[in-house]
């Protein structure tokens, strides 16, 4: 039996979430076509019959212009220490960005064992993976280099095995049935956020957060009242969510009411509430709260 932590990391939008949510099997880590969609470490926990391997999905690399953003960035910086694995992703670029050198140093100076992960294969031509592989090859820093389609699954057992390879042998650190460490709270408010980036991004890119305010079983109706709280940064931004005639916040709330019921198995009655929180996004505190909360 083996088992161990591992980070994975990369820039913004090359698709960790999907790797993710693919290899567990569960969807416990939001997905979006935008970038800085993911703004906290989440474990995320893939179990087998010789291995459990709990990996963290971090916020994506990126230049940061506010305290939000500051935030993502020490969110992933903090995914290079303290692991038995680091994970890599990368798109089929053909070659090294310059914007990715301080970080693949950071890479090169730790002991862990790294594993380049080339994604999105199936998008891309042979002859660009394959220069992006012998790119990554010569900077001579990962163990491992493992092309893959985090959205096909091809390649991803591939990776697998190589990273179970590579863990320490030890007992499982979480109940067999376990898929993430984060609390039912959160998961339910970041499927809101992910629908609200699919319905008003180009209008509000970075200037959303939820939370939880409460849920509420109802086991004799086989119902789940679920009330989230939405926070934008102006008033104005408040009427972008709520559309004309409420439109806008009825198709996100549609949206999100199937993947939440998915996720708890039962009906959902689902509340939600446009509220303005000033500038949330460029005050440290508020950041900590809206952004890097854990509650349940």
């Amino acid at each position: 039996m083996k088992s161990g932590f591992v980070h994975l990391l990369g820039k913004s939008n090359v698709g960790k979430s999907t790797f993710i949510n693919k290899v567990v099997g569960d969807k416990v880590s939001i997905t979006s076509d935008k970038p800085q969609t993911t703004r906290n470490r989440i474990k995320c926990i893939y179990n087998r019959e010789d291995a459990q391997v709990i990996f963290l999905d971090t916020p994506g690399i990126h230049r940061p212009e506010n305290p939000l953003g500051s935030h993502l960035v020490d969110e992933a910086k903090k995914g290079v220490k303290g692991s038995d694995i680091i994970l890599y992703m990368v798109e089929p670029w053909g070659e090294v960005p310059e914007d990715e050198r301080p970080f693949l140093k950071k890479i090169a100076g730790q002991k862990e064992t790294a594993i380049l992960l080339v994604n999105k294969v199936d998008i891309h031509s042979p002859e660009e993976i394959a220069r992006t592989l012998e790119a990554y090859e010569r900077e001579e820093i990962f163990d491992e280099y493992v092309p893959i389609s985090a959205l096909t699954g091809d390649g991803v057992d591939v990776a697998l095995d190589e990273i179970v390879s590579y863990l320490p042998e030890g007992e499982r650190l979480f109940p067999e049935d376990t898929s993430t460490d984060k609390p039912l709270g959160f998961l339910m408010a970041e499927l809101v956020r992910e629908k609200v980036y699919e319905l008003t991004y180009e209008e509000l890119p970075y200037s959303v957060a939820t939370r939880t305010r409460s849920y509420e079983w109802r086991e004799d109706e086989d119902l789940v009242e679920i009330y989230i709280d939405i926070y934008v940064v102006r008033k104005s931004q408040k009427g972008i969510i709520i559309g004309q005639d409420g439109k806008k916040i009825k198709e996100i709330g549609k949206r999100a009411r199937k993947d939440l019921e998915s996720l708890v198995g039962s009906r959902v009655y689902l509340d939600l509430k446009v509220k303005v929180a000033k500038n949330w996004n460029r005050n440290s505190d508020s950041v900590e709260t809206l952004a890097g909360f854990d509650s349940d």
